[in-house]
Parts: C-alpha cells; structure tokens; sequence
C-alpha cells in the first residue's frame, strides 16, 4: 500500500510517500526513512523501488522531498544539513505515530548527501536502531575542498564570502546548480549520464539549484564528530574506490571513528554514480538486507 503523506518540521509542511504492508498486526514493523542525495526528490534514483522492496521484508518505509524541493514547503535553495537532520528527526516521529510501526525498530539508509545525513542522525538520536550510508561524507569542509582544485577552493571561499556581505544588505544569497557545489569530475559524465537514463522514472530528470549559503553551511557539518555515539546500535558504510563526488577516504575516516557495530564495504573500481547502477543496486540491496535483518528483528 502506498500513499501520499505530509508531515511537519519547523512548521514547514514536508511531503513524502509512505509504503506499508497491508495486513500486519499493529506494534509489528520495522520502519525505514530513505535520504536522497543532494537533487532531494523522493522519485529519483530508485527510492520508490526500494521502499517497494522493503515492504515486501514486512517494513513500513518512508520517502520524502527536501524541504525547498519537490512537493514540499520551504525556501527553494536552501539545503542546511542541521535543518535536513531535524526534518529527518521528524521523519521518524512520524513513523512513530504508525500503528504497525514498532518504535523500537527504526532504521534509517541514505546515499550521496543523504548518506552525510544518517551518520549525524544516527550519532544524536538513539531511536535508530540500524543505520546504512551509501557514498557518503563526513566533514562538509574536508568534502568541498577534495573535490576541488586549489584555486577553485580558494575561489570558493571567496565567492562565499562576498555572498555573505550581499546577503545582509539584500537577504537574498546566490542560487548556483548542485554540480556548482560539487563540482562533477568531467571524466565520468557520460558514464554517469548513461547511469541516469537506465532509471526508471528519471525520464524527466533535472537537476536541483542551492544557494551560496547551502554551500557555507556545509563547511560547518561534519558528521564525523557524533559518529562515536552510534555504537552499540549499528551502522553499515559502503564507499565507491573511485568516488571524485564524495571521496572514498571520507567514509573510511568516519568508518575508523565509529564503535561496533559497523562494517564497511569500499566497492573496487567503483565511481560515484555507479551505486545507482542495476547490477550494484542489487549488491547494495542484498548487503542492505542482510545487515537489517540482523540489526532491525526482521524476519
């Protein structure tokens, strides 16, 4: 069963789609939230398929647009990871109040900027019980500069900085598309392109426009500091060799600072987007199973 859902964060009205068994006894689901990467739309990269599949292991599951994007309320371009947190945080408080959902059984599993979002969450909040991050990040500031040449990062900065003098005279801040932010290795564009058109429902893809100031606030996050707290409930990292988006050497420090229990899987020869690839998607999602099987009681 799936149908259409809102529910509030800071008062801004977030839009979701949930999926649910249909016949469980009430107390008896584990419930997993899914975090998108930074295009923040709930009908890309497979997330519908996922939550599908979760369903049939007899889970509730939850996708959801990021605030400012989609069909959700909220100031377009305005990705703030501690405000992503607290929609997330949210997001499970809603799961809380499903009848079938057993509230000691939450799980949470994100990719790319979402897989930043799950460590920290996961960290802070001690409802999740299972966790799992796919491609993901663990200082904004370590992040932005890797993917970038040295005078880009300096330019950064600078652009940064004079966004930040224009914002208090005009309250508005530069809108720049994500790849601005990311800055996508060129080499692997038609890779990456061929990835995407493989997808379903991605015909219409496009891509999603940050502010500036997104950019200054992901300096400021770094996940790696609360991952010590996750310990003793679980978190599986998963990391691309090859990753010029969200470098692998970024989950493994995170991976290193995190207690048992935890695994970590750096996938050979891997880019970024190839996560999302059929015959990847079917390895994360067998890891994927596996691991909430063992950690979320499901049967």
């Amino acid at each position: 069963m799936e149908r259409r859902v809102f529910f509030n964060s800071d008062g801004i009205r977030i839009a979701g789609i949930l999926f649910e068994p249909e016949a469980t006894d009430n107390d008896s689901c584990p419930a997993i939230m899914l975090c998108q990467g930074m295009v923040g739309v709930k009908e890309y990269f497979w997330f519908p398929h996922l939550a599908r599949r979760l369903v049939e292991l007899g889970c509730v599951a939850l996708i959801w647009d990021y605030r400012g994007v989609g069909e959700s309320e909220g100031e377009p371009g305005r990705l703030y990871p501690l405000e992503q947190v607290e929609d997330i945080r949210n997001g499970l408080t809603f799961l809380e109040t499903n009848p079938k959902v057993d509230p000691e059984r939450l799980g949470l599993m994100g990719f790319s900027f979402g897989a930043g979002m799950v460590p920290y969450v996961a960290g802070i909040d001690e409802r999740v019980k299972c966790s799992i991050s796919v491609a993901g990040w663990g200082d904004g500031e370590r992040w932005m500069q890797s993917i970038r040449r040295y005078y880009e990062w300096l330019d950064l900065l600078n652009q940064i900085e004079d966004d930040r003098k224009t914002r208090i005279e005009t309250g508005m801040s530069e809108m720049v598309s994500g790849g601005g932010i990311l800055v996508g290795d060129p080499t692997t564009a038609a890779a990456r392109q061929k990835v995407i058109d493989q997808i379903p429902e991605m015909e219409n893809y496009k891509g999603t426009s940050y502010s500036l100031a997104t950019a200054e606030k992901l300096l400021d996050f770094k996940p790696i500091s609360v991952v010590e707290r996750i310990s003793p409930r679980a978190i599986m990292y998963i990391a691309a060799e090859l990753d010029s988006v969200t470098p692998a050497e970024g989950v493994v420090g995170m991976f290193e600072e995190t207690y048992e229990p935890k695994k970590l899987w750096v996938i050979p020869g891997a880019t970024h987007y190839d996560v999302y690839r059929e015959d990847l998607k079917e390895q994360i999602w067998d890891m994927s199973v596996a691991w909430f099987k063992e950690y979320l009681r499901i049967d």
